[in-house]
């Protein structure tokens, strides 16, 4: 299996094509509505390489996206959101889980597109890992544990804004 193109720019992925998931088209771009199954992760960039590699340990690693904000560099994971286990792990400071219908902007083959992948989806492994999977890993980071001081830093509220 290999990562479909869309049928209208053969340059472009088609993440709705290939994975199911629910995007759009928007300002020459595409963009992932959580929801539906999709769920995404947003971690302050300062956590994320430590978030990342114990994720890969658990193998719990899915599809990460480099996004810029207004402060900082985030990265958002994105994961199963279908997943009642999820309700049972508190996102740790610093960590938030985007509502459903929120917005990410998605990678579209372009070289001055803001949204780059930390971890491509892999079109032989469709699956996305469990929210709930994610939230447990990202508790075992140590400066993730709720408490730390270094981790208490609000997620932007403007994320949403691209």
């Amino acid at each position: 299996m290999t990562l479909e193109l869309d049928a209208q720019d053969t340059t472009r992925p088609d993440y709705r094509g290939t994975f199911g998931w629910p995007v759009e088209q928007y300002a020459g771009g595409f963009r992932l509505i959580t929801g539906s199954g999709v769920a995404a992760v947003v971690v302050p960039r300062a956590l994320s390489d430590a978030v990342l590699t114990d994720l890969r340990k658990l193998d719990c690693l899915g599809p990460a996206l480099g996004l810029p904000t207004r402060r900082e560099r985030v990265t958002v994971l994105l994961a199963e959101a279908d997943d009642f286990g999820a309700a049972h792990h508190q996102p740790p400071d610093g960590v938030r889980v985007l509502p459903a219908g929120s917005v990410v902007p998605l990678p579209d083959g372009r070289p001055d597109c803001a949204a780059q992948w930390l971890v491509e989806p892999d079109p032989f492994r469709r699956w996305l890992p469990s929210l709930g999977s994610v939230l447990a890993a990202l508790a075992t980071v140590p400066n993730t544990r709720a408490g730390h001081a270094s981790a208490r830093r609000d997620i932007p509220r403007e994320l949403l804004t691209w």
